[in-house]
């Protein structure tokens, strides 16, 4: 029995050159633990700050108002420790266009080397209903422009 989870299997560490869209963190020292690397769940806040500056700048628009994006799922597979002071660098890409979603990819690098790599899932709602819609076509055109094919 293979004790890899399946998205280490499927998830090769990406390099820096595999993302186009990218926003920087520094590392706080309140984000380490007793251990003194950053804790996991500084990791996920990194990329929710990368998601969510990429879907901001590359895909929502004045035609997308009365529109917005929930995270449903998020995987974290954490390659290397961290250590503060750092700066994180977060590159951002579209792995998967679907009807109401769509899967975002990302690589977070303390130089060249990649300490993690995560995937989400996102889901467009209506914000008065609250309900998933369908992804317009002007939002699908913006989420091309960002589509990246997995290495492996």
């Amino acid at each position: 029995m293979n004790d890899t989870p399946s998205s280490k299997r499927n998830n090769p560490i990406p390099l820096r050159s595999a993302f186009s869209r990218w926003v920087s963190e520094q590392v706080r020292f309140s984000d380490t633990d007793m251990l003194g690397h950053v804790n996991n769940a500084s990791f996920a806040v990194y990329c929710e700050t990368g998601r969510t500056q990429c879907i901001l700048r590359h895909v929502m628009g004045d035609d997308t108002k009365g529109l917005v994006f929930v995270m449903a799922r998020l995987t974290i597979d954490f390659t290397s420790e961290v250590h503060w002071p750092a700066q994180i660098d977060i590159g951002t890409a579209v792995l998967s266009i679907g009807r109401t979603s769509f899967q975002v990819g990302q690589g977070l690098f303390v130089g060249d080397q990649c300490v993690a790599i995560a995937e989400a899932s996102v889901v467009l709602i209506d914000a008065a209903t609250r309900k998933p819609c369908v992804i317009p076509d002007v939002m699908r055109t913006r989420m091309n422009e960002l589509l990246i094919t997995p290495a492996g």
